[in-house]
């Protein structure tokens, strides 16, 4: 079986990827930069705990045979300026740059990058799909987009995964997770564009199956290929809020506001054309909220 190195194996996307590796009886070496690995991972006998700062990152263990990026500096939702823009070219940037080169150098045979629809910048088609012009991303998505650059001009067979919102247990950061903290405190939950289109999102679950088929499947990847990834089926706004209530059993008080240009949805015809089988949209806001933690 496959010995796959998974970087960012502590936080959340990682860690899901490098279990469904585990379960597919990969051996996993599983990177993180300072937070422990969860318990079942740290005592897995196919798991070897490799800490380190990527950005410093010189060579890579032997015997590899495929990389999954997911160790990445994100910004919170709505506060691109969080983080200073120099932090996120260091972390995820550079840290992309020296990882590619050490796996070019290993003669590493598939990589899986964890990228962003950030890279997209400023969308303003009613779809998203791979050949959606970038414009004016911010620094997180620049940083991500130099990440997708550096594995394109290294001929590894690689794939990126540009994301969306990740839900699942433990997720963070997104706007479904804001949206589940608001209605726990009985607050108000903003919408814009409320019966816009939506499927801004993808269940981790769905993310790692994927993940751990592509590198299972007895064909190589292909070259270089950076797609967008969300669920099918969208449903209007107001009705992922209502779903996400109904999931958590309380009721949602909505305040709605006209945003400045209108919702788009992203296409995932050709991720799906590559393996990926999402969810559907309200199931996987439904599953999401019945175990948000």
């Amino acid at each position: 079986m496959p010995r796959v190195l998974v970087t960012g194996a502590a936080g959340f996307s990682g860690r899901t990827v490098a279990r469904h590796l585990v379960a597919a009886g990969c051996e996993v070496i599983a990177h993180r930069r300072s937070t422990p690995l969860p318990d079942d991972l740290a005592a897995a006998t196919a798991v070897t705990d490799w800490p380190g700062d990527l950005a410093e990152l010189e060579s890579l263990p032997a015997g590899l045979d495929a990389v999954v990026h997911a160790a990445a500096t994100s910004t919170p939702t709505g506060r691109a300026d969080a983080v200073p823009a120099d932090v996120l070219i260091r972390d995820n940037a550079l840290a992309s740059a020296r990882l590619v080169a050490a796996a070019k150098q290993a003669g590493v045979g598939r990589f899986v990058y964890l990228s962003s629809l950030s890279v997209h910048g400023s969308v303003r088609e009613r779809s998203l799909d791979p050949g959606t012009p970038i414009r004016d991303p911010d620094p997180y998505g620049v940083s991500k987009l130099m990440g997708e650059s550096v594995l394109a001009a290294s001929g590894i067979p690689g794939l990126a995964i540009r994301l969306p919102a990740v839900i699942g247990p433990g997720a963070d950061r997104n706007w479904p997770v804001q949206v589940v903290g608001r209605i726990r405190r009985g607050e108000t939950v903003r919408v814009y564009n409320a019966d816009g289109p939506f499927n801004n999102v993808v269940h981790v679950d769905d993310l790692a199956s994927w993940v751990t088929a592509l590198l299972l499947a007895p064909e190589p990847l292909p070259r270089f290929t950076a797609v967008p990834v969300a669920c099918r089926a969208p449903i209007p706004v107001r009705a992922a809020v209502a779903t996400i209530a109904a999931g958590l059993g309380l009721d949602a008080h909505l305040e709605e506001v006209v945003a400045p240009r209108g919702s788009f949805t992203i296409d995932t015809v050709v991720a799906e054309g590559l393996g990926f089988r999402p969810s559907e949209t309200i199931a996987a806001l439904d599953r999401f909220a019945r175990s948000p933690d």
